[in-house]
């Protein structure tokens, strides 16, 4: 059983063994206290899953032999979430486990016209991604990317087919998607600004609408990403 599934970074797996380092090593050690000759299950966030048998534990590494390997191929429809960036803590990491446990295959955080600057830690927020990664059994690690603007985020993610979530009169309900790569975008709190709008339109993005109530940020990305939940 996969009740619990640990990760090991792709560098610390070859053929035949795997190792645990760091937090991960701590935990399948000091905290569930796996011992020579059980069997544990790791990911290494690039679509296979490991059964192995631990053989060696020191302080800072457990080593196990791969009994099995699992492997998912890459899905089809990638989904990057994009978002202004939110001030409160809180709310930012909320909005980042719930991205990963509802499949986005990356999440960028940028700043928008209307975000409130803040400093954001960003190994904190890679701890957040691993331990949602590994809590909803996913097989593909979600990277984390920051931008400076929109305009930074069009070019960097370029040939990607854009959806922006924004409150206007013609404004479409969301469809199926029908591109191998979609970057969805939502703003800050107060929304995207008219410039950035217009710079969205710019680039052929279509608009949808999340519906008739205002939303928090974090709520709103969130609810992009649920239309598209049976997309993979």
């Amino acid at each position: 059983m996969m009740d619990n599934v640990f990760f090991a970074h792709p560098e610390h797996v070859s053929a035949n063994r795997l190792e645990l380092v760091d937090q991960e090593a701590t935990h399948a050690s000091k905290v569930l206290r796996f011992k020579a000759g059980d069997e544990l299950y790791a990911s290494d966030g690039k679509g296979n899953v490991y059964k192995a048998q631990v053989s060696s534990i020191s302080k800072k590494s457990v080593f196990a032999n791969i009994l099995e390997t699992h492997s998912e191929t890459e899905p089809t429809n990638k989904k990057v979430l994009v978002f202004g960036a939110i001030k409160k803590r809180d709310r930012l990491e909320f909005a980042v486990e719930k991205a990963v446990e509802l499949g986005a295959w990356e999440i960028c955080i940028f700043n928008a016209d209307h975000s409130e600057r803040s400093r954001i830690n960003e190994d904190r927020m890679q701890s957040i991604v691993l331990s949602a990664f590994k809590q909803s059994k996913r097989r593909w690690l979600p990277e984390v990317t920051y931008q400076s603007s929109l305009d930074e985020v069009l070019e960097y993610y370029t040939n990607y087919h854009t959806i922006m979530a924004h409150v206007e009169a013609d404004a479409h309900h969301p469809e199926s998607l029908s591109h191998d790569k979609n970057l969805l975008l939502v703003g800050p709190e107060g929304g995207f600004s008219e410039r950035e709008v217009e710079l969205a339109k710019k680039k052929n993005t279509q608009m949808i609408s999340l519906g008739k109530n205002r939303l928090r940020a974090e709520t709103a990305a969130l609810a992009m990403l649920s239309q598209f939940l049976f997309t993979t």
